[in-house]
């Protein structure tokens, strides 16, 4: 189970806005374009304990994906994706699938003073999503809605959020993407909430906490990639989040944990 929080972890802290740049066609003898693209890598990563969490752990970074023209893909970004470009608006595009969210032990932040202990686990499972995108040259605009599918979260999110190719040579790329997410009472009070039951099992002592929906952070990050030759890339993110409202309120975030949440990562990337 810590291998797949590793996987979907890379998808919150930004690996998301580098594989669109390195899933790019492949060229085959003749100069057509294949069908299939696969694209296969690793790196490693800094990433908070849990969300709201002031330490932060190292993480391998695994990196695989396979696609078939351009609509159909599986992979550690958005596990099971279908993308649909319905109108004569080639710029516009509907977007489906299934991911997976590896939930949340309660030991996590066992080596910086148990911080969870006596809130319990929340147990992960599959996660589905609908998008919205529109890219008009260098800038790209979006809405996803994610609805938790038998995991202890129960929650559901909306996050609006714009892209910006601030820079494109022919080896090197480097784009901007700011976004902000809603969420509702159930991942909220799962996520940022404290039960009666809860603070009077925390080592902590925590007060009982109730936290209802709204928007819960905002979230700047710059990603890059470098063409090394046309099959090899070498790909670098830097991520900040901003918890607000019930979010950066909740005891597990104000006095025990940080509001600001930062990531970063670098790896190399393999596609045929």
């Amino acid at each position: 189970m810590h291998n797949v929080k590793i996987f979907f972890l890379s998808a919150a802290f930004g690996v998301g806005m580098v594989v669109p740049a390195l899933a790019q066609d492949v060229d085959m003898a003749g100069g057509k374009k294949s069908d299939w693209n696969f694209l296969i890598g690793g790196g490693a990563m800094v990433a908070p304990t849990y969300e709201g969490s002031k330490h932060y752990e190292v993480n391998p970074l695994p990196l695989a994906a396979v696609t078939w023209r351009d609509s159909i893909s599986l992979g550690t970004r958005d596990g099971l994706k279908v993308v649909v470009k319905p109108l004569m608006d080639r710029g516009f595009s509907v977007n489906g699938g299934i991911g997976y969210w590896g939930g949340r032990r309660e030991g996590v932040d066992k080596d910086h003073g148990d911080t969870l202990r006596g809130l319990g686990n929340l147990s992960g499972g599959a996660v589905g999503k609908l998008g919205l995108d529109y890219q008009i040259q260098a800038l790209d605009i979006g809405l996803d809605l994610a609805r938790d599918l038998g995991n202890d979260r129960d929650g559901t999110t909306v996050t609006m959020k714009g892209g910006y190719k601030i820079f494109k040579s022919q080896r090197f790329h480097l784009n901007g993407e700011l976004s902000t997410t809603w969420a509702d009472d159930n991942y909220m009070s799962n996520m940022f909430g404290i039960t009666q039951t809860q603070a009077m099992n925390s080592l902590k002592h925590y007060s009982a906490y109730s936290a209802g929906s709204g928007i819960k952070d905002v979230t700047f990050g710059l990603n890059a990639n470098y063409d090394i030759t046309s099959a090899i890339s070498m790909f670098g993110f830097v991520k900040m989040t901003r918890l607000l409202d019930d979010a950066a309120d909740s005891p597990i975030v104000k006095t025990q944990g940080s509001d600001n949440q930062y990531g970063a990562g670098v790896g190399l990337a393999y596609r045929f």
